[in-house]
C-alpha cells in the first residue's frame, strides 16, 4: 500500500507543482491577473442571449465547457524573466505539445495544448507571449482548461481583450 501511495504521489506531483508555478504571480502587485472560473462561465451561459443565432450558440457551447481561464501579464523585467523560466520548465515537464508560434511586430507568441476529446478540441490551451505592447516590454501567460473548441476560442480571447489574443485567430486544429 505504501508503494502504491508513493507511485500515485509521483504521478500527481508534476500537475500540482505546475499549477502552483503560476499561482504565485496572482498576488504580485506588478502582475495583472484575471482568473475566470467555471462558475463564472456557467453564469455567462444564463444571460438572455439569442440562442437561435448559430454564432451565439457556438459561443455558449464553448464557454459552458470551460473550467478556468487565467491571464497573467507584467511589464516588470525581473518578473518577466521569472515567468519565462517558469514557462520553459512547465512546458518541459508537462505533456504539452506545441501548436504554433508567431513572431511579428516585436512579439513572440507560442501556443501549446493538450489533446481533447477529438481533433477539433483541446483540454488545455496555453499561450506565452513576450514582446512589447504600447512600447513597453510585456509578458503574458494565458492558460485555458476545459473542452476547448479551437475554432471558437479566438472569440473568447477577443471578448476578454487578452494581449496576444488576436494571434488565436491564426490557430488551426491539427
Amino acid at each position: 500500500m505504501k508503494k502504491f501511495s508513493l507511485a500515485l504521489l509521483a504521478l500527481i506531483l508534476p500537475f500540482l507543482s505546475g499549477a502552483q508555478t503560476f499561482d504565485k504571480y496572482e498576488g504580485m502587485k506588478e502582475v495583472d491577473a484575471v482568473v475566470v472560473t467555471s462558475k463564472m462561465f456557467k453564469l455567462l451561459t444564463k444571460i438572455d442571449l439569442n440562442a437561435d443565432d448559430p454564432e451565439t450558440q457556438a459561443y455558449i457551447d464553448l464557454i459552458e465547457n470551460l473550467k478556468e481561464m487565467k491571464v497573467l501579464s507584467t511589464t516588470k523585467e525581473n518578473i518577466r524573466q521569472q515567468m519565462a523560466l517558469d514557462v520553459a520548465s512547465y512546458i518541459k515537464k508537462g505533456s504539452m505539445e506545441e501548436l504554433m508560434r508567431v513572431s511579428e511586430d516585436g512579439k513572440t507568441v507560442r501556443f501549446y495544448y493538450k489533446p481533447g476529446k477529438n481533433d477539433d478540441y483541446v483540454s488545455q490551451l496555453f499561450m506565452f507571449m513576450e514582446g512589447e505592447d504600447k512600447n513597453k516590454p510585456m509578458s503574458v501567460i494565458l492558460n485555458i482548461t476545459g473542452e476547448i473548441n479551437l475554432a471558437q476560442v479566438s472569440k473568447l480571447a477577443n471578448d476578454f481583450k487578452i494581449p496576444g489574443g488576436e494571434e488565436l485567430e491564426k490557430v488551426e486544429t491539427k
